[in-house]
């Protein structure tokens, strides 16, 4: 009995050191998660879902530097409902479409500091610690008579419209770290060097609307193309950015229309292992490796269905097989104001809700021209475009610019 008696006190005296080893434990492993959970906003896990975002905020001005004098004074309305928007959607990473570029990115701190970091109309401030910007072709002095006027002057004969350097520049901000070392961009690319390139044709004689002369020092991009490396989870989400030319604003020889066409061809063939003639401004060749998660982002002035893109120049993207088309981003606004105010969006053949631009009612309507595109093997969760209808919140803010924010949600794994 007595041998019993000790052996069953040595039994549960370990049991009680156990118990205090894994409650001391356990203890541990709760600490290290709310240590975890309260340094940033984004926790560090294996499996995060991310909202992605575009917008085109027309911040553009007509002269260098009033941008900079608007984003000073912090009062400007249209900036603050800009503001308000992206406040609203909360977006984890945007690309921001029409804003003039500077070179110490002083318009883009200046937005952050004097209105993201400010609630508008009550809502939350915003903060985005990691942003990149770079030079764009508008307002780039080409030397060459671009238009065929006669004239070699701006806004017209830049390498890209526009009249001083950076207008309708791009910026992108970011909760996540950016790879910066890895960022490509491809302002420099020559037209010339797309293989099959979509020249423009002089319907009047059938002969190249440019010359060889300057169709060899055409850049092919209108503002810039970037790749622009994002860190999430242990992973890296490639956000390939552009804004191609809007395909009208030419002649019967349609420069603008073959230029917006090529454009979107080259992130086309860059998501598609398709790109072994690209070059960056680095000189590195090709495209995105086969494998790479991407999100496609920008306002690519081309609706998949209406308008006058060459042959629907969108579905270059949006049939293209390494995208998930899953969903589609829409709103009930759109639908409203397709239907209110009719006139030219009643000869329309795209769904109403996809709609993210309101252009002229008589000679264009509302179209779907920015995008926000996963790759295949991002799962697609949720998205959606910033038009709220009338009664529903935010209404206000529709006038904040002509094009409307899209959103995706996307599980990086």
């Amino acid at each position: 009995e007595s041998r019993f008696h000790q052996a069953f006190v040595r039994t549960q005296m370990k049991s009680h050191v156990y118990l205090i080893v894994a409650a001391f434990l356990g203890l541990i492993i709760a600490s290290c998660t709310v240590r975890s959970k309260d340094s940033s906003e984004h926790a560090t896990t294996n499996r995060e879902t991310v909202r992605f975002a575009t917008f085109n905020v027309s911040l553009n001005r007509k002269t260098n530097g009033e941008l900079l004098s608007d984003l000073k004074r912090g009062e400007d309305v249209q900036i603050q409902q800009v503001a308000e928007v992206i406040q609203r959607v909360r977006p984890d990473v945007i690309l921001l479409n029409e804003v003039d570029y500077d070179s110490q990115a002083d318009a883009i701190a200046l937005f952050q500091k004097n209105f993201l970091a400010v609630g508008q109309n009550g809502q939350q401030p915003i903060e985005y610690p990691y942003v990149f910007t770079a030079p764009v072709n508008t307002g780039i002095e080409s030397g060459i008579d671009i238009n065929q006027d006669g004239q070699i002057e701006l806004p017209s004969d830049g390498f890209g419209f526009g009249a001083f350097p950076g207008q309708y520049g791009m910026a992108v901000l970011s909760k996540y770290p950016i790879d910066s070392a890895n960022v490509r961009t491809f302002q420099n690319f020559l037209w010339k060097d797309m293989p099959n390139a979509r020249r423009p044709i002089d319907p009047a004689t059938q002969k190249a609307f440019y010359s060889n002369e300057v169709f060899d020092r055409l850049r092919l991009s209108s503002k810039s193309h970037w790749d622009v490396p994002i860190q999430v989870a242990g992973e890296t989400v490639h956000l390939i950015c552009c804004h191609p030319t809007p395909p009208v604003f030419d002649g019967d020889e349609d420069r603008n229309g073959c230029r917006n066409h090529d454009e979107i061809r080259l992130v086309a063939d860059y998501v598609s292992d398709n790109a072994s003639y690209l070059y960056d401004d680095k000189g590195v060749k090709g495209g995105l490796p086969t494998g790479r998660s991407f999100v496609v982002a920008g306002d690519l002035n081309a609706d998949p269905v209406d308008g006058d893109s060459v042959q629907k120049a969108a579905r270059q993207l949006t049939e293209n097989p390494a995208i998930n088309q899953t969903q589609i981003p829409a709103s009930k606004g759109a639908v409203a104001a397709a239907r209110i105010t009719g006139q030219k969006n009643k000869e329309h053949q795209g769904e109403p809700a996809h709609d993210t631009g309101d252009f002229n009612d008589e000679s264009v309507g509302n179209m779907r021209v920015d995008y926000c595109l996963p790759s295949k093997n991002l799962q697609l969760t949720d998205c959606g475009v910033f038009w709220p209808a009338e009664g529903e919140a935010g209404f206000e803010l529709n006038q904040a610019s002509d094009h409307h924010l899209v959103w995706i949600d996307i599980i990086v794994d």
